[in-house]
């Protein structure tokens, strides 16, 4: 007689709804923060659509966790309501964003680093070399001094401004509209070949787009998420022993974002051999030494000021997105040791993320995605400049972790059930 679960036991698949609606329901109450207290009036608009979100998905998951089904069915259930979330929370502010700005002032309806992106695609497009252009005129005029004279992203960052750089003011050219079909097509490729459980995926695809890590990015900002789904199909490549996909994926993230440069040194330690890591470490350094050396020898001295020193707090002016850090706070304290306050901060970043890179007994993808979590943190902490969206990293880095840790305790099962049956029969 099939086992039925009596109301009340906490099983497998009803812990997992009750997470989820954990979950969805603190992100409702982020959305009703956001929605009332956030700086930026299209992060409140966004507030306002997403709360309604949220709030039906932990309704329906706490209805869910109620009910007993079949795990497979459990496990379909979450993945339907968890694009439902995303859909609703990202997606339709996101469109209705992009046709209001399309409609109206093109500086309206999308934070600054949208605008950048699409102006630095803009100046390529006219041959003007992106790190050296200002855009003081145009969606950038109403914004800091420091955000219409740089383009702080590394060059790949300007695939995305294309669309909007040829065909204009349409709803369909604005740039998170490609962050988003890009993350998408990347991420949920890596996921079908993740090595690791369905419920695992789930929680993979919530942290990375359904909740405020990821949906509040897209609809708002986004670059940040093409950056995190090429970091996953980095990592999804290396754990299964690819080095030289995934070095070819992980000089792509290097070439779009400085924030992979952190995260990178990490997925090399997860593969199995020293040669792998030597092949991953070329592949990726070769990719992003290739899409950005054009840009470096166009201009060298603009794009270490935009790219390099500015990121940091030590360029020309500071960025109006600048959370406050420790490392920060030091030089408010110290504004003449300014130079170097710096080189000692991330000579203190460096040195941490050294001792996270010595390899520990077991080399796991899972460890690697914690460890480089724990650095990411660090920097966060201890940067010169940083800012608080940039905490999406270590978020995503976890729940990682989390997946390739579900994958590799079901490896670890099954290695050890034929013995234990040998032994059982012996």
């Amino acid at each position: 007689m099939p086992y039925v679960p009596v109301v009340g036991t906490l099983t497998p698949s009803r812990r997992r709804w009750l997470v989820d609606a954990l979950l969805y329901g603190l992100s409702a109450a982020f959305a009703l923060i956001a929605a009332d207290a956030a700086g930026i009036p299209l992060q409140r608009t966004w507030g306002h659509t997403a709360l309604w979100g949220y709030l039906g998905a932990t309704a329906v998951a706490v209805t869910a966790s109620l009910r007993h089904r079949r795990e497979s069915h459990d496990e379909r259930l979450r993945a339907v309501l968890a694009v439902a979330a995303f859909a609703v929370t990202a997606v339709v502010p996101l469109v209705v964003a992009a046709h209001l700005r399309a409609e109206g002032d093109p500086g309206d309806q999308a934070q600054s680093e949208v605008i950048i992106v699409e102006e630095g695609a803009g100046a390529l497009v006219d041959g003007r070399d992106p790190y050296v252009a200002e855009y003081v005129d145009g969606p950038l005029s109403d914004r800091p001094l420091a955000t219409q004279v740089h383009f702080p992203y590394m060059p790949f960052m300007l695939a995305f401004g294309i669309p909007r750089a040829l065909a204009g003011h349409v709803p369909w050219a604005d740039a998170r509209v490609w962050f988003t079909i890009f993350s998408l097509s990347v991420a949920l490729t890596s996921l079908l070949r993740m090595r690791t459980s369905a419920h695992a995926r789930v929680r993979t695809f919530q942290v990375l787009f359904a909740l405020p890590t990821g949906a509040l990015l897209l609809a708002t900002g986004g670059v940040d998420v093409p950056v995190l789904a090429l970091l996953l199909a980095t990592a999804v490549l290396a754990e299964r022993g690819e080095a030289r996909g995934a070095g070819l994926v992980g000089g792509l993230a290097l070439a779009t974002k400085q924030t992979s440069l952190l995260i990178l040194p990490f997925f090399a330690l997860a593969l199995s051999d020293r040669r792998g890591q030597r092949r991953f470490l070329a592949t990726a350094g070769l990719v992003g030494l290739g899409l950005t050396l054009p840009f470096t020898l166009w201009d060298m001295r603009a794009f270490i000021e935009d790219a390099v020193l500015f990121p940091l707090g030590a360029g020309h002016g500071a960025s109006a997105a600048r959370t406050p850090t420790i490392g920060s706070w030091l030089l408010d304290q110290f504004p003449s040791q300014r130079g170097v306050i710096t080189a000692l901060l991330v000579l203190l970043i460096l040195g941490v993320v050294a001792l996270l890179l010595l390899p520990g007994r077991e080399r796991s993808m899972a460890q690697s995605c914690a460890r480089a979590a724990g650095a990411f943190f660090v920097a966060c902490a201890f940067a010169p400049a940083a800012r608080v969206g940039y905490l999406v990293y270590p978020a995503n880095l976890i729940a990682w972790a989390f997946a390739f840790s579900r994958a590799e305790a079901t490896a670890a099962d099954a290695t050890t059930a034929p013995a234990a049956s040998l032994a059982s029969e012996t």
